[in-house]
């Protein structure tokens, strides 16, 4: 972050004064939304009223845009003494002036969280000293990835709590927000011969709200879990479609509304040369989404697991797109075996990519701005993103390179290796890891790596954009906070941030907090796999077995995580402070029970069991994981709560159904019907 201090006076300023007013300089009431804010918050707080008139306010707050600013920018200037004080709050754009009254906001006392704020017992006026602050955060676009693909994420949420979490997301000072659509989840596509429709929620898996008294007390749907308002007309497929489509434009409209640029990303799958139909997709995804400032096309996630070539179809591949001189480029053909997986598949829709632009560029077809998307786990993603900058042509290239935020900040050093790559970059990084869904996590030291890794190489230079993917949201406003705060001010090191947000908040014990939040990383991190991963189909074959010395060396650290937060909560702690704490240790204990029942499955993998002992064991798991639902349960503070409740059920339980139904014969429970699979993710795979 970057001060313009122009300092009139050091001493505190001491207010008595009790009315503000509010006075919006922009063009035709651009910054209303601001001046709503502010009023929101201040008024009748600490008997602080707001004036509609400034000549008997005490405070007088005045908005307005600078355009000489630098980009993102935006400041905060007070004048004044004792009971009259003058502020302006200032910025770039509309989005920055919103992050201006925020930063005043948080100034006085107000604490703004992903799933919500706190409220300070009073208004820390004297924190406030006459001059001008001017702050340019490190990173231009800062903000959050939506894959709005699972039941915990906002695509499970009513419209009335999706808006909510926006304007939090806004609050929080983040300015940007990519939404990515799977096939046939959230856009509509007229083809020549059919037409698809959207609302394929979570790939197309049903989920059923089981007969049960337990989801029925802790689930708001009725018969399948969705988005409340869409449920009624779930299987009225065309309707189910077009109400997928308005849910996701309101969702677009509250982020514009609140200051967001608003990105839509989708995969069009292609290798052909012929590139019509996506040229019609881009188009028709555009008519639908009219408010998306930017459209990004997205390679099919790669990690080992794609389509595989051998070396004269990878080679094809690249001449035809790129021309035969690409050939003699090593760094491109390097890489390059007999036979192998992603890499010609890869190169292909990069290439389907670049030919789609160019060709919208010849016809001059009018659309909103395009971007190359490239999610790659591996080494593959640097000859594909080497590709991707040669034959760019202006277009900047939004850049997923791996799994989690650790692995993330280890790629990176490999990309990003000029000051120029990250002037055209848009870098994704994670707040969790969706293979890990149903643990407590910490990715904050990997945002850290990578933000402290930008600042060493290029101490000068700015981050275009940085996002960062999650799905739950009670469960990551730690990190998102973290997140939040880094992005502007650069590379925040995570134990202080610990104990300054212990601090902010009310926790007493600060030193112990930060033990703990770095043992839940340590934990986390420890071993990542997908044993908690959301998609249905992965847990269709039955139990998926792990390692069981891995198991049991990762429920010891998740333990000591869990000690160390105990000792935190004295009893003292101001009511937020009290249910920060008790949530980050009721989300450790369900960790650990979800590690028993997976160690207690292992028992299932021996041969001589008895059809009887098997269905005897296999029960016990499936109580195991209900109990780690019931400890869930006790803290539900969100609608994704209720959408990881149903996920366990329908994933790990049920996968100890069907093996228990393999071994013994006995049918499974509820069947999931009507679930008509439209998609599937790829499994993510580390490589640690």
């Amino acid at each position: 972050m970057k001060y313009c201090l122009c300092v009139l006076m050091c001493l505190p300023l001491i207010v008595f004064g009790k009315k503000f007013a509010i006075i919006d300089k922009s063009w035709a009431g651009e910054l209303e939304y601001a001046k709503q804010e502010l009023k929101l918050f201040l008024d009748n707080k600490n008997d602080w009223h707001y004036s509609a008139g400034s000549k008997d306010a005490d405070w007088i707050i005045v908005l307005s845009k600078r355009m000489g600013m630098a980009e993102s920018a935006f400041s905060i200037k007070t004048a004044g003494k004792q009971s009259k004080l003058n502020v302006e709050l200032a910025g770039r754009s509309n989005s920055d002036v919103f992050c201006a009254a925020y930063t005043l906001l948080e100034r006085l006392g107000y604490t703004f969280e992903l799933n919500g704020y706190q409220v300070p017992d009073q208004l820390k006026v004297n924190t406030l000293k006459n001059g001008c602050d001017t702050i340019v955060p490190i990173a231009k676009y800062r903000g959050i990835r939506q894959h709005i693909n699972f039941p915990m994420d906002i695509s499970s949420y009513s419209i009335d709590d999706a808006k909510q979490y926006i304007r939090n997301l806004a609050r929080m000072r983040f300015n940007f927000i990519t939404f990515h659509s799977y096939p046939g989840q959230w856009y509509e596509f007229n083809g020549k011969d059919t037409t698809f429709l959207a609302g394929n929620f979570f790939y197309g898996h049903r989920h059923p709200v089981p007969n049960d008294p337990f989801f029925h007390q802790h689930i708001k749907n009725q018969n399948v879990f969705c988005i409340p308002e869409i449920e009624p007309y779930y299987d009225s497929l065309a309707i189910k479609s077009k109400m997928a489509v308005q849910w996701l434009q309101e969702v677009m409209k509250e982020a514009k509304r609140v200051g967001l640029k608003v990105q839509l990303s989708f995969e069009p799958r292609s290798t052909s040369l012929d590139v019509d139909s996506t040229i019609n997709l881009i188009q028709q995804i555009q008519k639908q989404y009219p408010l998306a400032d930017a459209f990004e096309l997205m390679t099919e996630e790669a990690g080992g697991w794609g389509p595989a070539n051998t070396d004269v179809e990878t080679k094809q591949y690249l001449a035809s797109f790129f021309g035969i001189e690409i050939l003699k480029d090593t760094m491109v053909t390097r890489y390059i075996q007999p036979k192998q997986a992603d890499l010609g598949y890869l190169y292909a829709q990069l290439g389907h990519f670049i030919k789609t632009f160019n060709t919208i560029k010849e016809r001059k077809i009018k659309t909103k701005e395009l971007k190359i998307g490239i999610y790659c786990d591996g080494k593959y993603n640097v000859p594909v993103y080497y590709l991707a900058k040669k034959f760019a042509n202006g277009h900047e290239i939004a850049m997923l390179p791996s799994h989690g935020s650790d692995n993330v900040a280890k790629h990176t050093t490999n990309l990003l290796k000029e000051r120029s790559d990250w002037n055209i970059t848009q870098l994704y990084s994670w707040l969790e890891f969706d293979g890990m869904m149903f643990f407590q996590q910490n990715g904050i030291d990997g945002i850290y790596k990578l933000l402290k890794y930008q600042k060493d190489s290029f101490p000068s230079s700015r981050i275009n954009t940085v996002a960062f993917n999650h799905w739950r949201t009670s469960e990551n406003k730690i990190a998102a906070r973290y997140a939040a705060l880094a992005t502007m001010e650069g590379p925040l090191e995570p134990n202080e941030f610990y104990k300054t947000y212990a601090k902010r908040i009310g926790i007493s014990q600060a030193d112990s907090f930060a033990v703990a939040m770095n043992l839940i990383g340590t934990a986390y991190n420890f071993r990542k796999s997908n044993m908690a991963f959301a998609w249905l189909g992965y847990w269709k074959n039955g139990i998926r077995f792990e390692d069981a010395s891995g198991l049991e060396k990762q429920y010891a650290l998740y333990q000591n995580a869990a000690a160390t937060l105990k000792r935190c909560i004295t009893g003292k702690e101001n009511a937020y402070a009290d249910y920060t704490l008790k949530f980050l240790d009721n989300r450790v204990d369900a960790s650990l029970k979800y590690l028993k029942a997976f160690l207690k499955q292992n028992e299932l993998q021996n041969k001589n069991l008895s059809n009887a002992a098997y269905e005897t064991i296999g029960e016990q798991v499936i109580d195991l994981f209900k109990d780690c639902m019931k400890t869930y349960s006790m803290m539900m503070p969100d609608r994704g709560c209720e959408g990881t409740l149903i996920n366990i059920y329908h994933g790990p339980i049920r996968a100890v159904q069907i093996s228990i139904a393999k071994k013994t014969g006995k049918p499974v429970g509820e069947i999931q019907q009507n679930s008509k699979l439209f998609d599937s993710p790829a499994p993510p795979v580390f490589q640690n």
